[in-house]
């Protein structure tokens, strides 16, 4: 009964541990920015207190008389550390905010800030949770198991709870409770396994919790003996981290392409890939018992983990689906069956492959935790390293298909080492060192034949009969440049982004009619450059901020004039997270206008539409300056009531427009009244560049100044009273609460809502 409740205990802590990860990496992410080197950085703080408080863990771990007392202790200090979470995190934000202005021309010295502060926000949460692991272990390693053994039991039960964390905060706790919410339960199951943990150190000594000596301690096989290799432990427990973590940030971007890229998809793939991990560690449990060549073991499921991963990439990921990512519950359901057959095999093979490690090193009394701590360390610091040298080396130098390739090379070469230097018998040798080589040549062939390894939103637009004029990809998205029939086509990781529609243009423009006098604007998102364009050539001292970089080098394949546009003295891009360039600039603007990337339920749009955001924007308008938001059909109408009351929340002045192309609504707000006269609209239409700008989109529904000032004005939705009427009452869309991105439990089990349009928005006003 104490050993299943030592096992129940650390399946709360894995539940607590990636529910906490899920929380902060979201909250750091409003702190340091959605970039990929702020992501980077967050993840290098939580795994490099994982590392430290497991080697540090270990070594205390061996020195103390009850493991499981340290372990207790350990849970209920990290649940006062987690409640604290929020305060450090504010003032490590106003450390960065400090530091954001004097290094933002300086990126590497500003990386370097982001990684200290990380640790610092981290580590003390961090450093307890890595101990945990080396401290049961050592407390279940002695009397009947070896160190092996336990720590298979331990990492696939840590490993299932890691699995409930997951599903329940992406799919039920965030969505229900917000991300307080959502970490109050993490530390809920972190006091009860701590509370639970002492309550078992204080019983009698059980003979799997007696201290044992190194005579009365269990010994191995003389043919386990001679495969003891402390160093080939660490190299192969250093590989599966980084390899393991390279595939998740692989598959991320790969079966997430076209989907709209929705928090559900991230959830779902990390779902399956603890399911696998944790069903590989329980083969290894049940088996370990059994093994006698761990060496030819690791050598099959490092072979096993390439071919899987070479099969997932050419059979299903090659071939994507195509899918409306704004039918978001649909395109759930359908990628189900892609990341299950792509991710589940492969995670199972690598979850035998790090607990198998474990077979390699001594099983000696008084190292045990330390040794536990060290195999540990060198799987975080691998899942560290593939954590950089992915995204930010290997993805821009080759692509994603690619480097998913390059990584099962890696895992090859090591079956190689593995099989060649160690398995003493011949035949097996031969096998696997054969298999190990034919496997890196198909991978080789595969990669250098054209055609067969493919971008899938690539793929998807050649299934389409579209044609692409430009690729690329750097360490934030993938990007395409082209067309679909007709029209011209920006597509990022996928999906697109936006078209060549009038109401682009005319963000800029509206809040020009309403505030003729305004001299600067803010753009965040840049898209195709068609709102960066028409507010520089009607003369606005304009900033773009853009979260991917590849994004802006395609404004020339839309519009000639481009490399005129951006020399312009009143013209600057920047490529940075939109909501932390708000946040973090001391200028201030006339116009702020925010364009998000479709669709609405995309992971992150919620922090350039939350409260916190407008608030933001409110603070850097200049005295009378207006903040818009563009409103894209798509949602249901409730969820644009939401949008609606959260800008009103914050704006006493609100006008809503509808876009003259017919895509959606901008929304206008200030701290002053909003009034659409003649004489403005006329004024702003005579500026050079406007009347042209607007009328020669391809969608335009005007080509002369008195049909815009008419239809500018027939094209106000509502204002004033009637502002309140369409928001309603209800939640708002909050930091801690991103409704956009949290829907399936209000779209699965809530009231139905249809789908927002001009008819039945407008009916709200009389409603």
């Amino acid at each position: 009964m104490t050993r299943l409740l030592v096992y129940f205990i650390f399946v709360l802590s894995g539940a607590a541990g990636l529910v906490y990860e899920v929380v902060w990496a979201r909250q750091l992410v409003l702190v340091f920015g959605n970039t990929t080197q702020a992501v980077s950085a967050i993840l290098t703080g939580f795994f490099g207190g994982m590392a430290i408080g497991s080697i540090v863990g270990g070594r205390l771990a061996d020195r103390v008389r009850n493991p499981l007392r340290l372990y207790g202790i350990l849970e209920i200090a990290l649940v006062v550390v987690v409640i604290a979470t929020p305060i450090t995190f504010r003032l490590i934000h106003e450390v960065y905010r400090g530091a954001y202005g004097s290094l933002e021309g300086s990126p590497v010295l500003l990386a370097l800030v982001r990684f200290g502060l990380s640790i610092l926000a981290l580590a003390p949460a961090t450093v307890m949770m890595g101990a945990t692991l080396p401290s049961l272990t050592r407390h279940l390693s002695y009397g009947h198991d070896h160190l092996s053994a336990a720590f298979g039991r331990l990492y696939a039960a840590n490993t299932i709870g890691a699995i409930v964390g997951t599903l329940a905060s992406g799919l039920v706790l965030i969505e229900l409770l917000g991300l307080t919410g959502a970490m109050l339960v993490g530390a809920a199951c972190s006091l009860t396994a701590g509370l639970v943990a002492l309550a078992l150190a204080t019983r009698p000594a059980e003979p799997e919790l007696a201290i044992a000596t190194a005579s009365d301690r269990p010994t191995r096989s003389k043919s386990a003996q001679r495969t003891t290799s402390p160093y080939l432990a660490l190299t192969v427990a250093f590989v599966s981290g980084m390899t393991s973590l390279g595939y998740q940030t692989l598959w991320n971007r790969l079966l997430a392409s076209g989907t709209g890229s929705t928090t559900y998809v991230f959830t779902m793939i990390l779902g399956v890939f603890l399911i696998g991990i944790a069903v590989g560690a329980v083969l290894f449990a049940i088996a370990q018992t059994r093994l006698r060549n761990p060496i030819g073991l690791l050598a099959s499921t490092q072979v096993g983990v390439a071919l899987l991963a070479l099969w997932g990439l050419v059979s299903v990921i090659d071939h994507p689906r195509n899918v409306d990512p704004i039918q978001a519950v649909e395109t759930l359901r359908s990628l189900i069956v892609e990341v299950v057959p792509v991710v589940l095999p492969a995670t199972i093979v690598m979850g035998i492959a790090f607990p198998a490690s474990s077979a390699l090193v001594e099983d000696r009394a008084g190292r045990i935790a330390t040794t536990t701590g060290q195999l540990l360390a060198a799987n975080t610091i691998g899942a560290i390293t593939g954590t950089f040298l992915i995204p930010f080396v290997v993805i821009p130098a080759i692509g994603s298909p690619s480097a998913l390739i390059a990584l099962a090379l890696v895992n090859c070469a090591l079956a190689v080492v593995l099989a060649a230097t160690r398995v003493s018998f011949s035949p097996a040798r031969v096998g696997l060192t054969s298999a190990a080589l034919a496997t890196a040549l198909a991978l080789i062939v595969s990669v250098a034949t054209p055609g067969v390894v493919r971008d899938p939103g690539a793929a998807r637009v050649a299934d389409l009969r579209g044609r692409i004029d430009a690729s690329t990809e750097d360490e934030i998205a993938a990007v395409q440049v082209g067309s679909l029939g007709n029209s011209q086509r920006l597509w990022v990781t996928g999906t697109t982004m936006t078209i060549l529609t009038v109401d682009a243009r005319m963000m800029p423009i509206l809040p020009m009619m309403l505030r003729p006098e305004s001299k600067s604007a803010l753009v965040v998102a840049f898209g195709m450059g068609s709102s960066f364009r028409s507010a520089v050539r009607a003369g606005l001292e304009t900033e773009a901020v853009e979260l991917v970089p590849s994004v802006p080098k395609m404004f020339g394949h839309f519009y000639p004039d481009a490399a005129q546009v951006e020399a312009e003295a009143n013209a600057r891009i920047v490529v940075a997270d939109g909501r932390n360039h708000l946040e973090l600039t001391d200028k201030r603007f006339d116009i702020i206008l925010t364009d998000p990337p479709p669709p609405v339920e995309s992971a992150g749009v919620s922090v350039i539409s939350s409260l916190e955001y407008y608030e933001a924007g409110r603070e850097r308008l200049n005295p009378g300056g207006v903040m818009m938001q563009w409103v894209p059909y798509g949602q249901s109408v409730d969820e644009f009531r939401a949008h609606v009351r959260t800008f009103k929340a914050v704006f006493p002045h609100v006008l809503l427009e509808f876009g003259p192309g017919g895509y959606g609504f901008l929304m206008v707000g200030s701290t002053e009244p909003l009034e659409l006269r003649d004489d403005a609209i006329r004024a702003v239409l005579e500026r050079p560049n406007v009347l042209e700008d607007l009328s020669s989109a391809g969608d335009s529904p005007e080509s002369t100044e008195q049909g815009w000032l008419n239809r500018v004005k027939e094209n106000v939705m509502a204002q004033g009273t009637d502002i309140d009427h369409i928001g309603g009452e209800g939640p708002l869309i909050t930091d801690d609460r991103p409704l956009p991105e949290y829907f399936l439990l209000r779209r699965l089990f809530g009231p139905p809502s249809p789908r927002a349009g001009p008819d039945n928005i407008a009916q709200l006003i009389d409603g």
